[in-house]
């Protein structure tokens, strides 16, 4: 669905497509996708869904705007509780290591030579393989770039190197930048 205005949507209880509360609206992040463009909304799930789906997460559940059917006074998914946890259960490769997406959300992320890039906040899936992450930007980044302070870019999964307490890409900042501009217009 396409949103207008997602700060609109800030606050607003979510439900999946069978009717059952998830939680609510709590942040939202500008879209990299120049096909697709809109926003990943984080929802904080409601006590219910995350000790009964979510394996007690305390983390905001990444959605996208393909995820949502309506919006008025609440928000409906065009998924249900099982089709979000298959996602949020599943496992990437991450350099040496696979770890399970819960992990990596909210991690800090970093360039080939320890420079701050952002903050793992999302992934998009296609015809059930994740094979994109968000990165949501550092503000400095996003100052100095000139872009808005929301703003998610594009990590494909094979350019992480390592994630334990950080995530490590293979790439220099400048060399993200590079891509980013030829890939992605901004």
């Amino acid at each position: 669905m396409k949103i207008w205005n997602s700060n609109e949507l800030i606050g607003k209880e979510v439900f999946d497509a069978t009717g059952n509360a998830v939680g609510w609206v709590d942040k939202t992040w500008n879209s990299w996708n120049d096909d697709y463009p809109g926003y990943f909304f984080g929802i904080k799930m409601n006590d219910f869904a995350r000790n009964t789906y979510f394996r007690g997460a305390n983390k905001l559940l990444p959605v996208y705007n393909d995820y949502i059917r309506t919006v008025g006074n609440t928000v409906t998914l065009t998924k249900t509780m099982d089709d979000l946890t298959r996602y949020w259960n599943k496992t990437v490769p991450c350099g040496p290591t696979t770890l399970p997406l819960e992990d990596l959300i909210e991690m800090p992320v970093y360039d080939k030579f320890h420079s701050r890039v952002g903050t793992f906040t999302t992934w998009v899936e296609s015809n059930g393989q994740i094979n994109t992450f968000g990165i949501l930007l550092d503000p400095y980044i996003c100052e100095t770039w000139h872009l808005p302070f929301n703003t998610t870019f594009p990590i494909e999964p094979n350019h992480i190197t390592n994630a334990k307490n950080t995530i490590s890409l293979d790439q220099a900042l400048h060399e993200l930048k590079e891509y980013w501009q030829k890939t992605r217009k901004y």
